[in-house]
């Protein structure tokens, strides 16, 4: 009896002990690329912010003495040299983290002057975390903030509609709002400065 034991540990593990194991180093490794990928998201989110925020702070900085923001465009932004990491410009439009075309409308010189981005799209879909997380910290610098589909969230004139309200221009926040919005197809947060 003894001897059949001591045979059986010198030939090794048996199938399902290695499968068991395999198992394990799977999950392990799945844990650890996925805890990787929402790091990297919540960096880029974060990122993402940063550069916005600054952007917008120059913007209102360079248009404070005209009254409005007529001509703000994409071009304009990139020929300002604005554009800070993770935003970039491919030739003809700023794109954002996700390489979606990001959204510039300014007014001109009227009673409320303001400019308006949109971040999200359908190129690389922010998914419903990224985008709640985004809506949520550029609402502090934002007079209002519509979040919604693509095709439903629009700029015009600096200014934005469509979607759902997260932030009226009354400064009252909408959490809900910010839930459905960013569980539309292709999110786009649209964000209105004055």
């Amino acid at each position: 009896m003894q001897n059949i034991r001591h045979q059986r540990a010198a030939n090794g593990f048996s199938l399902i002990e290695l499968i068991i194991v395999l198992a394990i180093i799977a999950a392990s490794v799945a844990l650890i690329l996925d805890r990787q990928s929402k790091a990297q998201e919540t960096n880029r989110s974060n990122d993402t912010v940063q550069a916005v925020s600054y952007m917008v702070s120059k913007i209102k900085t360079f248009y404070a003495s005209s009254g409005g923001y007529n001509g703000l465009s994409a071009v304009v932004i990139n020929g300002m040299s604005l554009l800070n990491q993770p935003l970039k410009w491919d030739g003809s439009s700023i794109l954002d983290a996700w390489n979606n075309p990001l959204g510039v409308s300014g007014n001109a010189t009227s009673a409320t002057p303001s400019f308006a981005l949109s971040i999200g799209g359908s190129v690389n879909p922010l998914n419903k975390e990224t985008c709640s997380a985004l809506a949520t910290a550029l609402a502090a610098g934002a007079d209002v903030v519509d979040v919604g589909a693509s095709t439903e969230v629009q700029l015009n004139s600096g200014l934005v509609s469509g979607g759902s309200v997260y932030k009226s221009a009354t400064g009252a926040l909408n959490v809900a709002s910010v839930a459905t919005g960013c569980s539309a197809t292709n999110p786009l947060i649209a964000l209105q400065f004055h």
